[in-house]
Formats: C-alpha cells, sequence, structure tokens
C-alpha cells in the first residue's frame, strides 16, 4: 500500500534533516577529537 504523497514528502524532509544533523555532530566531535589531541601533543612536547 502506498503512503500518500504529503506522507512521503514529510519522510524525504525527515530523513534529509536527520543526515544532516548527523554530519554535523560528527564533524564537531571531530574538530573537538582534533583540538585535544593537538593539547595532549603539546603538554607532552613541554614535560
Amino acid at each position: 500500500m502506498l503512503y500518500s504523497f504529503e506522507l512521503q514528502m514529510m519522510g524525504i524532509i525527515l530523513l534529509t534533516a536527520m543526515f544532516a544533523g548527523g554530519i554535523s555532530l560528527w564533524y564537531k566531535r571531530r574538530k573537538l577529537r582534533k583540538e585535544l589531541e593537538a593539547e595532549e601533543n603539546d603538554d607532552a612536547q613541554n614535560l
């Protein structure tokens, strides 16, 4: 059974929003991890 057009459009919009949010969270987490690794390297060099 096919869903109505409105439900299909809502699904596409929600899927796109979830995908964009996931990429955003991944990018922020990656950026934080790189900053932490840089700080750890700086601390190790200062010892």
